[in-house]
């Protein structure tokens, strides 16, 4: 089993959190699948690595 700590001391955003999540351990496709089951619409996804400079 593994484990992941998070330790977010001054708070985390929610898009910070899941773009790691995501770079980690989360399959994008999968992801992308159960968010389909919310029933909510209006929105997009755009999953792209890049690197701040």
């Amino acid at each position: 089993m593994r484990t992941l700590y998070l330790d977010a001391f001054s708070g985390i955003s929610g898009d910070m959190f899941i773009g790691a999540l995501l770079d980690l351990v989360i399959d994008k496709q999968a992801f992308i699948d159960k968010l389909s089951n919310l029933n909510v619409s209006g929105y997009s996804i755009d999953i792209k690595k890049s690197s701040a400079k």
